[in-house]
């Protein structure tokens, strides 16, 4: 009918504690190692980069229609007249 199966040994406690110390420990070392190579390595500096904007205004002097030239002297006699009072109709 049905055999029996034979029956599993089980694996000695002490095996098992000493296993797990032998694990912990050679973790614990790589982890060690890996934090002193990661402090002695130089650090990179931190680069800040910032734009710099300057405003520059362009003002663009276009000379009136008909003139072909402008000047920067006085203005001539026939030309315009110099500032007249205003005359209104109640003054």
């Amino acid at each position: 009918m049905t055999e029996a199966a034979a029956p599993t040994r089980r694996p000695r406690s002490a095996w098992v504690y000493w296993g797990a110390v032998l694990l912990f420990a050679g973790l614990f070392a790589l982890l060690t190692y890996r934090f002193a190579a990661e402090q002695a390595a130089p650090a990179t500096p931190i680069v800040q980069v910032r734009k710099l904007i300057k405003r520059r205004v362009v003002t663009t002097v276009v000379p009136s229609p008909g003139r072909n030239s402008v000047s920067a002297g006085p203005v001539s006699s026939s030309g315009y007249s110099a500032a007249e009072p205003v005359v209104t109709a109640t003054s």
